[in-house]
């Protein structure tokens, strides 16, 4: 007689939330994991765009004091 492992068929049937799945598996402990990703990423995402927004601020004073040359 063989039996079959009914419990990954149903696994399967969930929605998939790809590399997410496995640290929400971890419950309280998984969340915690993907606040602290999402807070890690905001900052360096602010941080991205201030660097961004001194890289334009020196262009601009470039070429203003080229262009008074």
């Amino acid at each position: 007689m063989v039996l079959l492992d009914t419990t990954a068929a149903v696994a399967k049937t969930g929605q998939d939330f790809g590399v997410f799945t496995m640290l929400t598996d971890y419950g309280a402990l998984g969340l915690i994991v993907l606040a602290l990703g999402f807070v890690a990423w905001k900052f360096i995402d602010k941080k991205i765009k201030e660097a961004d927004d001194l890289r334009d601020k020196l262009d601009k004073c470039q070429q203003e004091l080229y262009k008074k040359k």
